[in-house]
């Protein structure tokens, strides 16, 4: 049956509530059980496709697209990726080690003044409560000054346990919801993430003719980028093939700049 209502997404400010008072006071949580509760808001429930895909046990980068628009926060589509790798995993690690902005920035003004150290207050928090890594904004006004929270998420897909990483790596959204090229350096950071032991986990998330959320996880891959490419060309290659694995999973409309490549790739029809 078609979904004919316009889709709501309210918080559930009685759920809510204890989240929120966790993560002001600094106090570590389950980012997959908050993300559960505020999916409680989300009518129609959002939808998850091929979970099967998921790694049980074993370590994985998940990449996602970036999604938002207008009364629909960029999150909304984040948490049931959380909330699907959470409920597959057989043992710890169960949440992802999400990367996010560490501020939203703004050129001028009010936004300059205000929102942006509010944001970067707010943020922390959130850092300190669900373990995310924050970098700074991929504007020339950061340039160089990512390292820490670089060499931060590197270290965690080293050692005995590796702990599961997820990014998007475009870091924005694309005109009309499509996919954009990620910024320089996002291929060379994946594939110092994965060094070339940790598959990534590609997953799409978009809106269907119905306009249910649906997150679609493809199957897990590894990067295939000769190593005696230059610096730039290795970025470019692993920046595309991640793209690319995550475009395979969205409908047409949204292959954005990758859309010629898509369609060479996609197979005949009958």
């Amino acid at each position: 049956m078609e979904q004919t209502t316009k889709p709501r997404y309210v918080y559930p400010l009685h759920l809510l509530l204890l989240p929120a008072l966790r993560v002001l006071l600094g106090i570590r949580s389950s980012v997959s059980h908050d993300a559960a509760l505020l999916l409680k808001g989300a009518r129609p429930r959002p939808r998850v496709l091929h979970a099967e895909n998921i790694p049980p046990a074993t370590p994985f980068v998940c990449i996602i697209n970036h999604y938002d628009r207008c009364g629909l926060a960029v999150w909304w589509g984040v948490a049931p990726v959380i909330v699907a790798v959470a409920a597959r995993r057989a043992r710890p690690p169960r949440d992802l080690r999400l990367l996010m902005a560490r501020e939203w920035w703004y050129p001028r003004g009010l936004g300059r003044a205000v929102k942006q150290p509010l944001t970067r207050w707010l943020f922390g928090k959130i850092s300190h409560a669900y373990g995310t890594i924050r970098l700074p904004p991929v504007v020339d006004e950061y340039r160089g000054t990512g390292g820490p929270a670089v060499r931060r998420a590197l270290a965690l897909t080293r050692g005995d346990n590796p702990q599961l990483i997820g990014l998007s790596p475009e870091g924005r959204t694309g005109p009309d919801l499509a996919l954009c090229e990620p910024p320089a350096g996002a291929g060379l950071f994946l594939l110092m993430l994965t060094h070339d032991t940790i598959p990534c986990l590609p997953a799409g998330i978009f809106e269907d003719d119905t306009q249910v959320l649906t997150v679609n996880f493809g199957a897990p891959f590894y990067f295939d980028v000769p190593r005696a490419l230059p610096r730039a060309e290795r970025d470019r290659h692993a920046a595309r093939q991640a793209m690319l694995a995550i475009g395979r999973l969205l409908p047409e409309r949204m292959w954005g700049v990758y859309r010629d490549s898509l369609a060479q790739q996609r197979p005949p029809a009958g």
